[in-house]
């Protein structure tokens, strides 16, 4: 299955099993799952969804900071 995710403006294509969650998709890609909020079809899903079908997801940047 193809993952397509862009984070930052950046697409990235993931090639993934059935099955797999969202926080998986993002350490492949190498982002940490706790600077991300994830999106489909402009719906911020919990990172332990598991993909079942080829998806386009978005993200949106979490700022922390004192």
């Amino acid at each position: 299955m193809m993952v397509r995710i862009e984070v930052e403006g950046v697409i990235h294509d993931v090639e993934v099993e059935e099955g797999i969650t969202i926080d998986k998709v993002l350490d492949k890609i190498g982002v940490l799952p706790s600077t991300v909020l994830v999106t489909h079809e402009d719906k911020i899903v919990p990172h332990s969804t598991k993909i079942n079908s080829d998806v386009e997801l978005g993200t949106i940047i979490v700022s922390s900071g004192g």
